[in-house]
C-alpha cells in the first residue's frame, strides 16, 4: 500500500512541485532574554513535536489523500514543512491556517515552573520544482515580517526573475484585458463602538488559474511598464461600484507619484465627481520621502476634498519630516505606521504614540491603528483612546465575495 501511494504520488506530480512552508518564532530573542536560554531550547522542542504531530496529522486530514511531508527544525526559530505536492492556492491558504491556529493555540510549558506562555509567528510558503523554493519562502517570511502580517505567498515560477520577468508582466496585461482587478476589504472598527465602519480597499490581481498576486510583487512592474494606471481604473470602478450597491465607507490608498500622474490624478476626481461617492471615500496618502513639493499635494488635497472625500496620511513617522507639514495639510486621519503599533508595550514607543494622538486630538484628527495583529496590541490602543483599529485581529482583507456572502457578477472581456 505504501509502494501504491509513492507510485501514484510520483504519478500525479510528474514534475516534482513541491509546497514549503516556513515557520518563523517572532521576538525569540525576547523570549530568550526573558526565560533564559534554557527554556528557549524547551519551547523550541514542544514546538518541533507539535508541529511533527498534531499539526502533521490535521494537514494530512485537510487534504483528503496521501502525501509526502517532512517536517524539521531548519535554523534556531526557524521551521520547514515540505509537502511534496502541487498544492492549490485554496489548499495552501487551508494550511496555513492550520499551522497558525496549532501554534498560537497551544500553551508552552516552562521549566522548573507551572507557568505556560503562548507564541506568536510569522509564516512564509512558496511552490516549485527548483532547489530555490527555499529563497522565495525565506523572502515571503522577510516580506511578512516587514509588513507585521503573519503569513505571505510567493510563487516561484513568478518570482525567479521578478525585476524582468516576462510572465509577471503577461500577468498585468492579463489581469487588465480581463477586468481581473479585484479591490479586497479589510475592515476599520471603530474603538468606541467596537464595530467595523469603514474599510482599506486593497488591490488584487490574478492569473489565467485564478490565482491571487499580491501588490507587493506587481506594483513595481505595473508602474515601471507605465500600466500602474489602468490597474487603478478598473479598481476605482469596482470600489465605486460596491459603494453605490453597499453603501460602505472606503479607503483608498494613493501615494505621491500617483498625485502628480495625470491619468490618476483627473481619474480620482472625475469618477469620485460623476458618481458621486465623495462622502463614502477617504483618500490614504503614503507619508514618504518623495514628497518634496507640498504645495502640490496640499493643491490636491482641497481640490478633491471639494466633494466630500476625507483625507488620511498613511504610515505616519515614516516620511513627512515634521509636524509643521502636517499642519500645512488639510487632513482628517493620521494613520500610525505599523511598526510603531506593533511595539506599543515597549514604554519608548507608547510614550511616542501617545505623543502621536496628542498631537492630533489638538487638531481635531482621528488617529487609526495600523497592524493591530492580536488583543494585548488592541488593548493598549484603546487604553490611549485612538479612533480606530486596523489589522488582522480586526478582520483580514476579504473579497467582497467573503464580505457579504453572496455571488457577485464580475465582467470580464471576451477572448477573440
Amino acid at each position: 500500500m505504501v509502494l501504491l501511494d509513492s507510485f501514484l504520488n510520483k504519478f500525479f506530480n510528474k514534475n516534482n512541485i513541491s509546497t514549503l512552508f516556513l515557520i518563523d518564532i517572532l521576538y525569540m530573542k525576547d523570549l530568550n532574554a526573558i526565560y533564559n536560554f534554557r527554556n528557549g531550547d524547551y519551547l523550541i522542542k514542544q514546538l518541533i513535536f507539535i508541529l511533527k504531530n498534531q499539526t502533521k496529522e490535521l494537514i494530512k486530514k485537510s487534504l483528503k489523500r496521501n502525501v509526502k511531508i517532512s517536517i524539521k527544525n531548519t535554523h534556531a526559530d526557524i521551521f520547514e514543512i515540505l509537502i511534496f505536492d502541487n498544492l492549490t492556492i485554496e489548499e495552501i491558504v487551508s494550511l496555513k491556517n492550520i499551522i497558525y491556529e496549532c501554534v498560537v493555540a497551544n500553551n508552552f510549558k516552562l521549566l522548573d515552573s507551572d507557568s505556560t506562555i503562548n507564541i506568536d509567528i510569522t509564516i512564509g510558503c512558496s511552490k516549485g520544482a527548483d532547489k530555490n523554493i527555499k529563497i522565495y519562502a525565506e523572502k515571503a517570511v522577510y516580506n511578512a515580517k516587514l509588513n507585521f502580517l503573519h503569513y505571505m505567498y510567493y510563487d516561484s515560477f513568478l518570482y525567479k526573475n521578478e525585476s524582468a520577468n516576462e510572465n509577471l508582466l503577461d500577468i498585468i496585461n492579463y489581469s487588465i484585458e480581463h477586468n481581473l482587478v479585484e479591490p479586497y476589504f479589510q475592515g476599520i472598527m471603530d474603538n468606541k463602538k467596537d464595530e467595523i465602519v469603514k474599510y482599506e480597499a486593497l488591490m488584487r490581481i490574478f492569473d489565467k488559474d485564478g490565482n491571487i498576486i499580491m501588490p507587493n510583487i506587481f506594483i513595481h512592474k505595473a508602474k515601471k511598464c507605465r500600466l500602474y494606471y489602468k490597474l487603478m481604473e478598473i479598481l476605482l470602478d469596482k470600489i465605486i461600484i460596491n459603494i453605490l450597491k453597499y453603501k460602505i465607507h472606503v479607503s483608498i490608498n494613493i501615494d505621491y507619484i500617483d498625485i502628480l500622474n495625470p491619468h490618476i490624478n483627473k481619474s480620482l476626481i472625475d469618477k469620485i465627481k460623476d458618481n458621486n461617492v465623495g462622502e463614502y471615500i477617504t483618500l490614504e496618502i503614503l507619508e514618504s520621502e518623495k514628497v518634496s513639493n507640498f504645495n502640490i499635494v496640499n493643491d490636491f488635497i482641497n481640490e478633491i476634498k471639494k466633494f466630500g472625500v476625507g483625507i488620511a496620511i498613511d504610515d505616519f513617522g515614516t516620511g513627512f519630516s515634521n509636524y509643521e507639514n502636517i499642519l500645512n495639510l488639510n487632513i482628517d486621519y493620521i494613520k500610525i505606521d505599523g511598526s510603531l503599533i506593533k511595539r506599543i508595550d515597549e514604554d519608548i514607543y507608547l510614550n511616542l504614540i501617545k505623543s502621536i494622538v496628542l498631537f492630533s486630538k489638538q487638531q481635531n484628527i482621528k488617529v487609526v491603528a495600523e497592524f493591530v495583529s492580536d488583543l494585548k496590541i488592541l488593548r493598549y490602543v484603546k487604553n490611549i483612546e485612538i479612533d480606530y483599529s486596523q489589522g488582522y485581529h480586526i478582520g483580514k482583507p476579504m473579497s467582497i465575495q467573503e464580505l457579504f456572502g453572496e455571488k457577485i457578477e464580475t465582467t470580464t472581456k471576451k477572448d477573440n
